[in-house]
């Protein structure tokens, strides 16, 4: 007796033509979606957009860590209650409770954001940027910029 190559039941072939015929019935397109193109800028619908806050509720500063001693460049913050949320390139979308205070390191002194980092006093005392401000463009930038 000689073995006879068996063709897919008629239960898998009707399961595949019910298959493509609700693909095509439902307008499956095989084509991935296209994506925006890399040099446009995400936006925020107007309703979703931050509210606007007060001059004074938003300052340009350096950022400094007390526990650590480590200084870093200009950095926005947002007045919180009795502190200050503020915004760093270097940690990204995480915002840092911190308050406004001088920062002395010799005879330089400046207002910086004091903010709470978890650090083992890593850094050698250095003058923060007394130069940190808004630029024209609402960018918060310093000397080190």
């Amino acid at each position: 007796m000689t073995a006879t190559p068996r063709g897919p039941s008629l239960t898998v072939v009707g399961v595949r033509w019910l298959l493509a015929l609700t693909l095509a019935a439902c307008g499956a397109d095989a084509r991935p979606p296209t994506a925006a193109p890399a040099n446009h800028a995400a936006t925020t619908p107007p309703a979703l957009a931050a509210p606007a806050v007060a001059a004074a509720d938003r300052r340009c500063l350096p950022l400094v860590s007390d526990a650590c001693g480590c200084v870093y460049s200009c950095g926005v913050g947002v007045r919180d209650g009795d502190g200050w949320r503020v915004t760093h390139p270097f940690w990204g979308d995480t915002p840092l409770a911190g308050r406004v205070d001088r920062f002395c390191v010799g005879d330089a002194c400046t207002d910086a954001f004091h903010v709470e980092l978890v650090c083992d006093g890593i850094c050698a005392p250095r003058a923060a940027d007394a130069s940190c401000h808004f630029d024209d463009r609402g960018a918060c930038v310093g000397a080190a910029s």
